[in-house]
């Protein structure tokens, strides 16, 4: 069976959930023999992907996307394409297709949190997911709580959708505290401890102002020297967090060290006591899973999907208690055997995700339409 896929969310979205997942995908199916497979990446990008030897095809971005989209479709039925998938939600599906289409829905935030979207990225999913998920032969999502919303919000039959986890990618494994911790001051002047860190965008469902908060309270017993340390690019809710921080006392331990390269996080997790992931809404989660297969202390909320997907692997609280999540912060970072316990627990709970798996459970999608 020739499959096409359309990896370049892998390039244009590396570092974020969307961008792993794809990223990850490309690479097994690389390895799988069974079948053939016509990767879309866009125009100019050379390497990566563990694509080096599969039928690549580059892609002129055009600002019109239903011409570029016309180019995909031509240049895959020119290579007797059977199957196409889109990992990244589907946006700019082709309206002409001659062949089944796979699309990987993450979520429906959208619907749920209209107003944490950026207008015109929320104007285009609403106006083109009704289409999609109408259009689309079988929807993947990443999660059963996902699975649920998906069904509610766009009104699609069950059996049209199912659910394969993602997982953590490979780079991430427990490190050494004390030589993550040097290159954290060698290589980002970042110093302090015990160290609380948080990974993973910042906009307003991920609650970080709670977690600000919480800080402010843990740090009082944890002492001056604590810091809560938040990789990732700036966005416009930035300036509002160093805004509380200053408000709340604490700006001195609040480090905004920017974006962080992927192959750089995995020291960052190494370096910490404690992650703490307090978001109101995901699909899946990504980063709480990172920080167990790190064997760090992992304290996430309980809403969403957070709880089905991190289960017994981590310590979970109330997202609108900022009271409750910073005694936690302070009962892992104080009581060892607590913390060696949630170490032990998260390492076995991460055990389940795999990217081997999502490979061979994707590829089980696909073959449900060989003729």
């Amino acid at each position: 069976m020739k499959i096409a896929i359309d990896a370049r969310g892998a390039v244009w979205f590396r570092g974020t959930g969307i961008g792993t997942y794809t990223y990850q995908l490309v690479r097994g199916l690389t390895r799988e023999l069974g079948h053939e497979f016509m990767f879309f990446l866009p125009e100019g990008f050379e390497s990566g992907v563990g694509a080096v030897d599969a039928n690549r095809a580059a892609v002129k971005e055009n600002p019109d996307w239903q011409v570029e989209q016309a180019h995909m479709v031509r240049a895959m039925e020119e290579a007797g394409v059977e199957l196409y998938h889109m990992p990244q939600n589907g946006l700019n599906l082709p309206r002409y297709l001659p062949f089944p289409v796979v699309v990987t829905l993450h979520d429906v935030i959208p619907y749920i949190l209209p107003q944490t979207c950026n207008p015109a990225f929320l104007r285009r999913f609403m106006h083109q997911m009704p289409y999609i998920a109408e259009r689309a032969d079988m929807l993947i999502t990443v999660s059963h709580y996902s699975r649920r919303d998906i069904i509610r919000h766009l009104q699609i039959p069950p059996e049209k959708i199912t659910v394969i986890y993602a997982a953590p990618e490979p780079i991430y494994v427990p490190l050494p505290q004390l030589p993550c911790r040097e290159f954290l001051r060698e290589r980002y002047g970042i110093r302090g401890a015990p160290l609380v860190l948080y990974v993973g965008g910042f906009s307003w469902r991920k609650n970080v102002g709670l977690l600000l908060r919480a800080f402010a309270t843990a740090k009082k017993e944890l002492g001056p020297e604590a810091v809560l340390l938040m990789p990732g690019r700036a966005t416009p809710e930035t300036d509002g967090l160093r805004q509380l921080a200053r408000g709340l006392g604490i700006e001195e331990q609040v480090i905004f060290p920017g974006y962080v390269p992927v192959q750089d996080l995995p020291q960052f997790y190494g370096a910490a006591d404690v992650f703490v992931y307090p978001s109101l809404y995901e699909g899946f989660g990504m980063p709480p899973l990172e920080a167990m297969a790190c064997g760090v202390p992992t304290i996430t909320s309980r809403a969403s999907a957070l709880a089905e997907v991190v289960g017994e692997g981590a310590l979970q609280v109330d997202p609108y208690d900022a009271a409750g999540l910073a005694e936690a912060i302070v009962q892992v970072i104080t009581d060892k055997k607590i913390a060696a316990q949630l170490r032990q627990k998260g390492r076995d709970w991460v055990q389940r995700y795999s990217w081997k798996k999502v490979v061979k459970e994707t590829v089980l999608v696909y073959e449900t339409f060989m003729p």
